[in-house]
């Protein structure tokens, strides 16, 4: 068989071996991290599960500033005072006089002293975080959903683009036989060949779109709330 027809199937043929041996992986450590954290075996599940084994909750915590209660009065009285002793009738009046009671508020805010603010944070987990035996699973196949999840980027669409070539070579091995006759005894074994990476191709998208959600729906989870592992798994 001519190598191109060959080394398609070889390719096609090989895609769904590595598409299928991830499907198993995925398959298992989905089932077992469901168990381990005893939830349904379903990447939704095991997601909401993950997102909320962790709990952060961060509040502020303030002190009132303290302020000289007594400023404003003793501001207005003083500033009354002046105002009467030049005009010399007793006092300010109208919207002086409110003026000078707004001056000496903010002349008493413009003193205070500014209360104190803490950042208090609290972090509460689930229990089966402290369970050393459980946690080992969880961790195990955490770092397997994560290992797949960065397979999949060497898979994802590849299949599509193995079929388009794979069609164009089929159409070519008609065209192929016309200017050379001798294929006329492998054509039928070349299409059949052809066939067979057409299909091994079609099984490996499948279980590749089976795979894609669970494992972005997962993946995000654990990176969210343990972003350390992600780097148990990343090839340098």
């Amino acid at each position: 068989m001519p190598t191109k027809y060959a080394s398609w199937v070889v390719e096609a043929e090989g895609y769904l071996f590595a598409v299928n041996q991830a499907f198993d992986m995925h398959g298992r450590a989905t089932a077992e991290l469901a168990a381990a954290l005893g939830v349904e075996a379903n990447a939704d599940a095991i997601a909401n599960f993950i997102r909320s084994a962790i709990q952060v909750k961060t509040t502020l915590e303030c002190q009132p500033p303290s302020i000289n209660a007594g400023l404003v009065g003793e501001c207005s009285a003083s500033a009354n005072a002046r105002a009467a002793g030049s005009a010399g009738n007793g006092g300010a009046s109208g919207q002086a006089s409110a003026g000078i009671q707004a001056n000496c508020r903010a002349k008493a805010t413009l003193s205070l002293n500014p209360g104190r603010c803490t950042m208090r944070t609290t972090v509460s987990q689930h229990p089966i975080l402290s369970d050393a035996n459980r946690w080992a699973k969880i961790e195990a196949n955490m770092k397997i959903i994560l290992q797949l999840n960065a397979a999949n980027e060497h898979m994802n669409g590849r299949g599509a683009d193995i079929n388009v070539r794979g069609m164009k070579l089929y159409v070519e091995s008609v065209t192929d036989l016309a200017s050379e006759p001798t294929l006329i005894l492998q054509i039928n074994n070349i299409q059949a060949e052809l066939q067979k990476g057409a299909n091994a191709c079609g099984q490996a998208n499948d279980k590749q779109m089976a795979m894609n959600g669970d494992l972005n729906t997962m993946s995000g989870a654990i990176d969210a709330q343990f972003p350390d592992l992600r780097a148990a798994v990343y090839a340098r």
